[in-house]
């Protein structure tokens, strides 16, 4: 039942998505290769400018729409009249909620992929070949083959840091709407309220943690580590940072699960 869902949201994600990568991409490579071929002068006119604000839009609207996508999709799916028909499906709460959150993940990734690929295909046709020599020539040392497995692991790290950060703030949103839903009237004020709440709250534990952290001399003794071991240091920042993503990711998950096992209130 989650692939389907799932499925079910990324059409629903793609009849408006697909268009907007198809538009960014293609009017990255027309960008780039007006760089190349057209006269400096043109460029430097009202029509260079409006190239570039075009372009500058396109890639701006593939984010803001992920992110829309990702809140109304949720809200109006689950919490609004067609949740009436997804809590009347064969599954369990967790299941319609995880669907929601991959799907995001998902079409996040996807966003950002086809935004570096925007911007490769415009570097791409105002620079032609002299981006794949100018690539050839970083791998072409070989100082920096001896270095590729620590930064290939932490950078798979890296990655999963941005994986679970996205997914901790997406449902911080979710457990956020759920809970400005438990309200009669103004719900999307409350949600606003409560995810404001969120931020505060965590800021504050951040401070505290901080302090604490000063206080009981653990800055200290990570600094010590990382000028003993630089690379044992980062996959120790790192290890902490994905252990803290985890911690948030479940606690909000278990928080929006709640509110909409237990106390659903639809319109």
């Amino acid at each position: 039942m989650l692939l389907k869902l799932i499925g079910y949201e990324m059409k629903a994600f793609g009849r408006i998505m697909l268009p907007l990568y198809a538009a960014l991409l293609g009017f990255a490579l027309l960008t780039g290769l007006s760089i190349q071929f057209l006269p400096q002068d043109f460029l430097s006119g009202l029509p260079g400018i409006l190239i570039f604000m075009l372009y500058g839009i396109l890639m701006m609207s593939i984010i803001i729409m992920t992110c829309v996508l990702s809140v109304t999709r949720f809200y109006k799916n689950l919490l609004g009249l067609e949740g009436y028909l997804m809590f009347s499906l064969p599954t369990d709460t967790a299941t319609l909620i995880a669907s929601k959150v991959l799907s995001v993940l998902i079409w996040s990734m996807l966003s950002t992929v086809v935004s570096f690929l925007a911007v490769f295909l415009s570097a791409l046709g105002a620079g032609g070949v002299s981006i794949f020599r100018g690539i050839a020539e970083i791998f072409s040392h070989p100082e920096l083959l001896e270095h590729l497995p620590s930064a290939s692991a932490a950078t798979v790290l890296f990655m999963l840091m941005i994986i679970l950060g996205a997914a901790a703030s997406i449902v911080r949103i979710y457990a956020g709407i759920a809970i400005g839903h438990q309200f009669s009237d103004h719900r999307i004020l409350m949600s606003i309220v409560a995810l404001i709440a969120f931020n505060m709250i965590g800021t504050t534990l951040t401070t505290i943690c901080s302090r604490a952290g000063v206080y009981f001399g653990v800055f200290d003794s990570f600094g010590q580590i990382f000028e003993a071991d630089t690379t044992h240091a980062l996959y120790l920042a790192q290890g902490g940072m994905i252990l803290f993503l985890l911690v948030q990711t479940a606690f909000f998950g278990a928080m929006t699960w709640l509110l909409l096992d237990r106390k659903l209130n639809l319109e």
